[in-house]
């Protein structure tokens, strides 16, 4: 007995110097990871009927992207936090190429007439959740070196930078740039940017869209590009409020109508998964809805998980997101600077708010947005982005324990500019 306390102390002893940053933060990513392994593997029944590729195939396809999240949580984790604040409006001006490059037809990956990403030889890259991570980075940095006094401050350095991403994934996906302003508007809510300037790029938010819903339907016969996007979210809303309408169906084209059909069938057959789950769910591998759930692996996962394992356990996965956001929170209050402070707060908002989307869609509680299930949904290049999202947060809650746990030589202070800093936390 003695040999086996021995055993678990150096075990805790060696986990504690090797493994530093927050330790719930570096729990749950292990935990949600091994949810994505084990529901993916037996939620792909469908697609591997349909596709006619071995579930062995599929599992070890997911596990070749959980892999690789991890080597891309390890190396976010091993830059100091200094670097990003650095690059970080270089990596913003990326992120705007990349959606630029979506207005390239030749380059656009497409799913059920919807815009995936952009097509790379072997694999689709997925430059939405680049953009939502990288506008946050630039929001950190740009508030802590920007003194915004004025509305033409404000105009300029935030709003302009937050308008041209958001216009430009209404390219691809109007739920990511609603979703994204909305992100936005918190962060800068939460850096107690003027209640004013937020009231009225609400209200102008809110105008502009109305401006663009009208050039839509006066151009239904001849879009552009730009709101190519209103449709789909159009029959998404009336399908979500009015199921079944024929009114609806009649102004789809025929590729619109069977993409519509099979998002309503989605959502009906998530609702029965969720309703035949129960409270302790019907056992691993016991799914019935996974062979008419086209999409159990990835947009429905959540539904699928508690038909398996049940309610208790879907509410387990969903608190697991709220810890989540809340364990960022409390690091964000831990930071000297805005940067940092900024980037682990918005990037855990924008992880969890994901997840209660996907979550509220699977429920049925608002229309569906195609937003998977952060660290759990099939792979992809989101599940490695998400994964280097949780990188970063580690990096700083590990830039912070290392200055608490530096009492005799302190690493130099950090000032609001980023001049002299080292610990960037």
């Amino acid at each position: 007995m003695n040999t086996v306390k021995t055993y678990a102390e150096k075990a805790s002893c060696w986990i504690n110097r090797s493994i530093k940053g927050d330790k719930v933060v570096w729990i749950i990513v292990f935990l949600l990871s091994m949810f994505s392994l084990a529901a993916v593997y037996s939620a792909s029944s469908y697609r591997a009927m349909h596709s006619d590729v071995n579930k062995i195939v599929i599992f070890l396809d997911q596990l070749v992207f959980v892999l690789a999240g991890w080597a891309a949580l390890l190396v976010c984790y091993f830059i100091h936090p200094k670097y990003y604040r650095k690059f970080s409006f270089l990596v913003y001006g990326i992120s705007i190429v990349l959606l630029l490059l979506l207005f390239v037809d030749p380059l656009t990956a497409r799913q059920n007439g919807a815009i995936r990403g952009l097509k790379l030889p072997g694999f689709t890259f997925q430059v939405f959740e680049v953009a939502k991570a990288a506008i946050i980075i630039y929001l950190a940095r740009a508030m802590e070196i920007f003194e915004i006094k004025k509305f033409k401050d404000y105009l300029l350095k935030l709003l302009l930078p937050i308008a041209l991403t958001c216009v430009l994934l209404l390219r691809g996906s109007f739920s990511s740039a609603v979703f994204t302003a909305m992100i936005c508007l918190v962060i800068l809510w939460i850096n107690k940017i003027n209640w004013r300037y937020l009231a009225l790029t609400i209200a102008g938010g809110i105008a502009v869209l109305g401006i663009c819903y009208g050039l839509y339907k006066l151009t239904e016969n001849n879009e552009h590009p730009l709101f190519e996007r209103f449709e789909t979210a159009e029959s998404r809303i009336d399908s979500f409020l009015h199921p079944a309408d024929e009114e609806v169906a009649i102004k789809m084209t025929e590729e619109e109508k069977q993409a519509a059909i099979d998002a309503e069938r989605q959502s009906e057959n998530a609702k029965i998964a969720i309703h035949e789950g129960g409270i302790i769910g019907k056992g691993p591998g016991k799914s019935t809805q996974r062979y008419t759930l086209s999409m159990a692996f990835s947009d429905f996962i959540y539904a699928f998980i508690i038909e398996e394992y049940g309610s208790i356990v879907g509410i387990f996965v969903m608190f697991l997101y709220i810890w989540l956001f809340a364990r960022c929170a409390r690091l964000a209050a831990k930071c000297k600077t805005t940067f940092a402070g900024t980037t682990v707060f918005g990037l855990g908002l924008l992880t969890t708010f994901q997840a209660l989307m996907h979550i509220y869609v699977n429920i049925r509680m608002i229309p569906i947005t195609g937003h998977t299930l952060p660290l759990v949904s099939h792979g992809g290049t989101a599940f490695i982005i998400f994964s280097g999202i949780f990188g970063v947060i580690l990096s700083v809650s590990k830039s912070i324990q290392e200055i608490d746990l530096s009492k005799v030589d302190p690493e130099p202070a950090i000032t609001e500019k980023g001049e002299k800093n080292e610990s960037d936390n």
